[in-house]
């Protein structure tokens, strides 16, 4: 069994958006790809790793 510190979603996505943002400035991807591939990272990610959300709810 994995564990994951709260946060770590919160951790990914962030990176996630830092990168997508570098592909759509190098001119690598479109805006629409970036918001499709930002809704799609967004689920999975929030999915798979706990946040800090989830700790809010639970305290």
């Amino acid at each position: 069994m994995e564990f994951y510190p709260y946060g770590q979603a919160d951790y990914y996505y962030a990176v996630s958006q830092k990168i997508l943002s570098d592909l759509f400035q190098r001119g690598l991807i479109s805006e629409k790809q970036r918001k499709r591939i930002d809704e799609l990272n967004k689920q999975k990610i929030f999915a798979a790793y706990p946040s800090i959300a989830d700790l809010e709810v639970r305290a």
